[in-house]
């Protein structure tokens, strides 16, 4: 989540470092994010908007329109073929940030919570049925996860640049690693950033019900090298947007099938999305169990974000219930451990596929890499 917003997106290819400058081919991620909250549109913000012209050219362009006008006569206007009504072809001949409103307001339609005032737990539902269930840590678990912070700190000299450039959506990171390029894989770019919009959404929607204050809050030893976020602690949204990525990238480039070396290069992904996530703990603004609620929330939106786009893929209901562990993806990953940490699963959630979204994964799809 970028609290930092506005700084990239904008120019359309902002979680892209330099190409920035390139408006309108983006919305690809980057520090954007809508009146620096980092939900909203996030990287689709502008994205493709054309703007207005300076105020010689717009000048220019009426006289030029004024001049030349009577050159088209008076004839009758001849019939033009309309555009085919709800076709996801349309899709495509909107801007990038029409679809991103479109991704948004498609996915959280069906996307729901609930609140127990006496367990203290959150419970997210797709369509009714429930995915993720958070329960909220007591105090004295935060305290102990104190220390836990504390001993991450030194790391900070090492990770302060990884730290600082994903503190919006780590775009850059996810295409170092998949060799994408704008040119080749805008819808892949695409997919990634409503991911990660979509992500975040869900994030602040469970952080506000839970309500917990970030380590720096409770042991004044902390001492955080960013600002501290406005938002509460658990969990975190860089964890839950890093691990939804994570679930939806394993998925298209499995489809994609044509990177020789992918099996590779998904576990260096995974490494990725374990690493973006503990250094908010190195930064000092999470407790590592703030990992763990935001990794589970993360793959259960993946999950749903690949039911939407027409994929066949499991869907079973998880739910976290914190004690003192540090986070590591080998614990996470793996269901026999992660049940010593508190994580379970349960039942499927259900989530119907949509036009909008099964168009995106059609495009990104057809984006493979050649080996």
């Amino acid at each position: 989540m970028s609290q930092y917003g506005g700084l990239g997106g904008l120019g359309g290819l902002g979680g892209l470092g330099g190409l920035g400058g390139l408006g309108g081919l983006g919305g690809l991620g980057g520090l954007g994010g809508l009146g620096g909250l980092g939900t909203g549109l996030g990287g689709f913000l502008g994205a493709e908007d054309p703007g207005g012209y300076d105020g010689t050219t717009t000048t220019g362009l009426q006289i030029t329109a004024e001049a030349l006008r009577h050159l088209a006569g008076n004839a009758a206007l001849g019939a033009t073929e309309e555009l085919n009504f709800n076709d996801p072809d349309n899709l495509g001949r909107s801007a990038a940030w029409v679809r991103g409103s479109l991704y948004v307001s498609d996915f959280l339609r069906d996307m729901n919570w609930r609140t127990d005032d006496a367990a203290k737990t959150v419970t997210l539902t797709f369509e009714g049925t429930d995915a993720v269930t958070l329960a909220r840590p007591d105090e004295a678990l935060l305290r102990d996860q104190c220390q836990h912070v504390l001993d991450y700190a030194d790391l900070r000299p090492d990770r302060s640049a990884e730290i600082i450039s994903q503190l919006g959506f780590p775009t850059a990171y996810f295409s170092m690693i998949l060799g994408l390029h704008a040119g080749q894989h805008k819808r892949t770019f695409e997919l990634l950033t409503a991911t990660q919009v979509l992500a975040a959404h869900a994030a602040m929607a469970v952080k506000h019900a839970l309500a917990v204050r970030r380590p720096d809050q409770l042991d004044g030893r902390i001492l955080p090298m960013i600002p501290t976020p406005g938002h509460g602690s658990f969990p975190s949204a860089h964890a839950t947007e890093a691990y939804a990525a994570l679930t939806v990238l394993t998925e298209l480039v499995t489809t994609w099938q044509s990177l020789a070396d992918s099996d590779g290069r998904l576990k260096v992904l995974r490494g990725l999305a374990e690493r973006i996530a503990v250094n908010r703990t190195v930064a000092g603004v999470h407790y590592p169990i703030d990992s763990w609620a935001g990794a589970t929330l993360g793959v259960s939106v993946g999950r749903a974000i690949l039911k939407r786009c027409g994929v066949v893929t499991a869907t079973p209901s998880l739910s976290f219930v914190a004690g003192n562990s540090d986070f590591f993806d080998h614990d996470f990953k793996d269901a026999a451990l992660a049940s010593n940490h508190g994580l379970t699963e349960g039942a499927a959630f259900t989530m119907s596929s949509s036009q909008t979204f099964e168009w995106l994964w059609t495009e990104a799809a057809a984006e493979k890499q050649r080996a």
